[in-house]
């Protein structure tokens, strides 16, 4: 099997060679059309209370000079927030550019696309306004064709309110919300330059279940499956136009396998048309989470044999069925969903990812054995959406909204979001449900029902689920184990997931479980909010809950389960940290992250990430580590050697938290502690297959600096990685103990974001490194002090 990994990094170079023909920079060659134009850089910004509001009514105008806003790149965030989050920035912010156009492209459509603005955008144009778009979380075009300018420069200038309101989903004010929404243009903007024959655009077409390219699969096999293509095509021209569409499917190494065009169709002025093709293409390479194989279809418009527009869409072949008797299904094959849930922010920069650092997260998730992934509580950027493609994370996809229902705008609003989701997302392999519905909110049979009529129109045929918290109308029901899981859950053949465990039954000690082991630990010990810094008990409580939940999940009619939470976040209204993540919100695991890969058989091999078999030791083995060593391993047997002696070679725990386990966690119990190294040997057949190996830490020597890459490479123009330091010993082992400030400076085209010098937590002190618009090498420094003597370390990365 080819790696798809591959296609995102062919078409990484195609948009960069893509950017590079900006909308006026005195190039030799161009094109007649360019979809996709990079519109991030050399944008002005400035909060309203950071200047006087009386003059606010003058920002949108041609006139108005704002050399004194700061020059800001996209995506951005409205404000640099502490590490933890509380009262988070609400307010009124204002972004503005100039550009100007080729007057060569004053005949062509041209539009504008923005993929989020949080959350009330209120859009000029050179100081007439154009839209006002309500709602955070989804893209939105405007056409600017017949208001530009083209003898001298344009200005558009963007008004943001991200302050509470009520109506908009998902509503619920910060306060209560338990989680941010942070402000900004925090997504990418692109211009379209076409032709006036063209593809049109979903969202300004507005027509159900069309516009743009829509993909849909029929008699899926491994021998052929019907690609059915569906390009809808709108004309412009004063003049009607006799058009094929040409398409024609890749493979991953972009090498054309198959290609059709289709009967020729008349489209008169000012008319659009969808045209259907179906395309047999014989020995399919199937989409799977194991091998998520990416095809490209490239869909072009001709005319009189002229091409006038070209769209890329990546696709992947697969069919998919849920039920309750069959399981979560894919291709034919039956697979129990183990999953997280995600929030999209990072720490410092809120919402305001590079597309690189998305990849990242969706690559950590992947890595720590997960296959599905619930997007909680809104829709995620179209980067990691990408990511999930490429790397095999099938996705439940959900509208905005939590714990609130508002009036009759709020519903208007939600029944568009459900149709705008849909219609961004349907030719996404990775998505295989659509919750449109709202969380844990009492929703009336009106809402529910028309939001379910509004999917299954958006999707057409028996290939959309979706899903919801309450049981009356949805494809397949969702509920938190809190609420009851799927325990005892039956409706026909419905299918059950649970959407959330592990936090908040432990968190309130409802979980109706004899817990009988944890009577005597106090709140804050048992329950699963538990930081890095919190010490080895609390991290294997958190774990064993972790554990002890998926047990018991896989023990109910449940088809998947979805852990609470894959990454630490903030509340936004509280002095802490939601610390429930299997990951801590520096993207650092805890001991938990490495039971879910021991989960995953050892048989499994994954093309994007690692896999096969594994085994490590959840253990510091310090004076204070626990005696009972707990090794999460998917091997069949485990040998654990102390100072290279045997200490005991076991068959995995079995007990009630462990039954239903795919792989249950090795405790070996020591009768003292005695220092020096600890090494697991994971065996299958009596054969060595994976060793792990930790060593007592000594007095810390130096830094290391490691930068997080996680599959992407560290690029210009605004990505983002962390930096990681570990304050280690002469054999290189950290020093967990250590938690004394790290000062980290830079040289080179970057900018360190965060706090500095920062406190280390268990050895380690963590900042955020964002490139420049240029390549080149930067160096890392890093020290701090212990006990009066000095401790560096450097290191340097390069920008391509």
């Amino acid at each position: 099997m080819r790696h798809s990994i591959t296609t995102g990094k062919l078409l990484n170079i195609a948009s960069i060679l893509l950017a590079g023909l900006l909308i006026s920079c005195g190039a030799n060659k161009r094109t007649e059309f360019r979809r996709d134009v990079n519109f991030n850089t050399d944008w002005k910004f400035t909060l309203l209370d950071s200047i006087q509001s009386e003059n606010e009514e003058n920002f949108a105008t041609e006139k108005f000079v704002d050399d004194t806003w700061e020059k800001v790149s996209l995506p951005h965030t409205a404000h640099i927030e502490p590490l933890v989050v509380n009262n988070q920035w609400q307010g009124i912010c204002w972004y503005r550019k100039n550009f100007k156009l080729d007057p060569a492209d004053k005949d062509k459509k041209i539009l504008i696309k923005f993929e989020g603005a949080m959350q009330v955008a209120d859009i000029w144009l050179n100081g007439q306004h154009l839209l006002k778009h309500e709602g955070g979380y989804l893209p939105f075009t405007i056409d600017l064709s017949d208001k530009l300018l083209f003898d001298k420069e344009n200005v558009i200038a963007v008004r943001l309110d991200n302050r509470d309101n009520l109506e908009i989903p998902p509503g619920k004010p910060l306060k209560q919300l338990d989680f941010c929404m942070y402000g900004g243009l925090y997504r990418n903007v692109t211009l379209q330059i076409l032709d006036p024959l063209h593809i049109s655009d979903e969202y300004l077409t507005d027509k159900v279940a069309g516009g743009g390219v829509f993909v849909r699969y029929e008699n899926v096999s491994e021998e052929s499956a019907d690609i059915i293509v569906q390009t809808d095509i709108i004309n412009e021209t004063p003049d009607a136009q006799n058009v094929t569409v040409i398409s024609t499917i890749m493979d991953e190494t972009l090498t054309e396998v198959l290609k059709n065009k289709s009967e020729r169709v008349t489209l008169e002025p000012g008319s659009d048309k969808s045209v259907i093709q179906r395309i047999t293409l014989k020995n399919p390479e199937l989409w799977h989470p194991n091998h998520p194989y990416i095809y490209t279809l490239k869909s072009r418009v001709s005319a009189d044999g002229k091409i006038t527009d070209e769209v890329d869409t990546r696709i992947g072949i697969r069919t998919i069925s849920i039920s309750r008797s069959g399981g979560f299904q894919i291709n034919g094959e039956r697979m129990f969903l183990r999953g997280t849930n995600r929030h999209q922010e990072y720490p410092y920069i809120g919402y305001a990812l590079s597309d690189n650092a998305q990849y990242r997260d969706a690559y950590k998730i992947k890595q720590a054995g997960f296959d599905y992934i619930r997007l909680s509580h809104y829709p995620h950027s179209p980067a990691f959406m990408n990511a999930c493609d490429e790397l095999g994370l099938v996705v439940m996809n959900c509208i905005p909204g939590w714990q609130h229902m508002g009036g009759d705008k709020f519903k208007e609003l939600c029944y568009r979001n459900s149709r705008e989701l849909i219609r961004r997302d349907r030719n996404h392999p990775s998505v295989i449900m659509w919750e449109v519905s709202l969380n844990e909110t009492w929703m009336k049979e009106d809402f529910t029902g028309t939001t379910q009529k509004i999917a299954h129109e958006e999707y057409p045929g028996d290939q959309c689920y979706t899903c919801g918290w309450t049981d009356n109308d949805y494809d397949v029901f969702i509920q938190a184990r809190q609420h009851g899981g799927c325990k005892d859950y039956s409706n026909g053949d419905k299918a059950c997931i649970v959407s959330e465990y592990g936090d908040w039954e432990y968190y309130a000690q409802n979980a109706g479980l004899d817990q009988p082991g944890f009577k005597n630990l106090k709140p804050e010990e048992r329950n699963s909010r538990q930081l890095r810094g919190n010490g080895e008990k609390r991290l294997l409580q958190q774990a064993m809950n972790f554990q002890e939940a998926h047990n018991d999940n896989r023990s109910t009619s449940a088809i998947g389960d979805g852990l609470w939470v894959m990454y630490d976040y903030n509340r936004g209204y509280d002095n802490t940290l939601e610390a429930s993540g299997t990951m801590d919100i520096f993207r650092i695991p805890k001991f938990s992250y490495n039971f879910f890969q021991s989960q995953q058989d050892t048989e499994v091999i994954k093309t994007a990430v690692k896999s096969g078999p594994m085994v490590h030791i959840a253990n510091y083995w310090d004076t204070n580590s626990p005696l009972d060593i707990r090794v999460y391993s998917n091997c069949e047997k485990v040998d654990l050697y102390l100072n290279d002696k045997l200490v005991s070679s076991q068959d995995p725990d079995d007990n009630a938290f462990t039954n239903q386990l795919a792989h249950p966690p090795f405790t070996f119990k020591m009768e003292k502690f005695i220092p020096g190294a600890l090494r697991a040997v994971g065996k299958i057949n009596g054969e060595e297959a994976a060793s792990d190996a930790i060593q007592t830490p000594g007095k810390p020597s130096e830094i290391n600096i490691e930068f997080d890459l996680s599959g992407r490479k560290f690029e210009k123009n605004k990505d983002i990685i962390f930096i990681y330091t570990s304050i280690i010993d002469q054999n290189g082992t950290v020093v967990h103990s250590y938690n004394n400030p790290v000062q980290l400076s830079i040289e080179g085209p970057g900018s360190l974001i965060g706090e500095n010098p920062i406190n280390a937590e268990v050895g380690r002190a963590t900042i955020l490194l964002q490139s420049k618009d240029e390549s080149g090498e930067i160096k890392v420094t890093a020290k701090t002090k212990f006990n009066e003597q000095s401790l560096n370390g450097t290191k340097s990365i390069r920008i391509e």
